[in-house]
């Protein structure tokens, strides 16, 4: 179960660097292409911004999905300290834009950035498949009470 859930994730982080690739070159033409400005910065510097900014967020969900594949390829081993760390930072991310989406864009969006944040924590929840159950080991039964002696009587009145 986990290596699919790993593998799902790490197609849908593809199409979405791919999707963000693409969105920068929309964004940063229309920024070169209308002159925008934005209290004194040039258009190339927007434009550049919008470049720079979405490829490097293409970049890191293509490592989130390198990594997820060698969980995948790998799935009878435990996750690595790296991989750990990249995986919730894209949870963390996924999350927040989620909010976003939906304030912004709308249910659809939404749904699918919903699906992959469900991915990504169910890839760090769900055991290896290799990995032995949790061993229960029995509590032993607690120390019967000693009968308590009875107090001294109060003194009748």
């Amino acid at each position: 179960m986990r290596r699919w859930t790993a593998v799902a994730a790490m197609v849908l982080l593809v199409l979405e660097a791919g999707v963000s690739v693409l969105f920068a070159l929309v964004m940063g033409k229309a920024a070169n292409y209308q002159h925008m400005q934005l209290a004194g910065l040039k258009t190339s510097a927007i434009a550049n911004g919008a470049y720079v900014g979405l490829s490097v967020q293409a970049a890191f969900l293509l490592l989130v999905a390198v990594l997820l594949l060698r969980l995948a390829i790998r799935a009878t081993s435990e996750t690595g300290r790296l991989t750990r760390f990249a995986v919730i930072a894209a949870a963390v991310f996924h999350g927040i834009l989620a909010a976003l989406l939906l304030a912004l864009s709308g249910v659809t969006a939404f749904l699918v950035v919903a699906l992959t944040l469900t991915l990504l924590v169910l890839v760090l929840f769900i055991p290896p498949s290799g990995s032995p159950a949790p061993a229960t080991t029995p509590t032993p039964p607690a120390p019967p009470v000693p009968p308590t002696a009875p107090g001294p009587a109060a003194p009748a009145a």
